[in-house]
């Protein structure tokens, strides 16, 4: 499902709901599972149980996809706001939210 964009959201572009466990690494160290939550074309909102430092670049590695490079934009406890340091391409995002969608009922 698609979220809304609401009065002063910074995103420039919409976000759809996932449900993707994929792999985070920061330069240097090691991958750790992280839940990607929302996908969007120019980034992710996941959810990570290791801290990530949010001073470097963060790789995703989805699932059949190569890694895509990101920053730490901002992160609430477990919740971490990424940008892509290159937007999808429209074809690859519209694959990936078609392959994984978010399993929350709706009401």
């Amino acid at each position: 499902m698609n979220k809304e964009f609401k009065r002063g959201d910074p995103r420039i572009s919409m976000r759809t709901d996932v449900e993707i466990t994929a792999a985070v690494r920061e330069p240097g160290l090691g991958s750790v599972e992280a839940m990607i939550l929302d996908l969007s074309i120019t980034g992710f909102r996941m959810r990570c149980l290791t801290r990530l430092t949010g001073e470097k670049a963060v790789f995703l590695k989805l699932p059949l996809f190569a890694a895509l490079e990101s920053k730490v934009c901002w992160h609430e406890g477990d919740y971490y706001g990424c940008e892509f340091s290159q937007a999808l391409h429209p074809a690859v995002y519209n694959h990936i939210i078609t392959k994984y969608p978010s399993l929350q009922l709706v009401d």
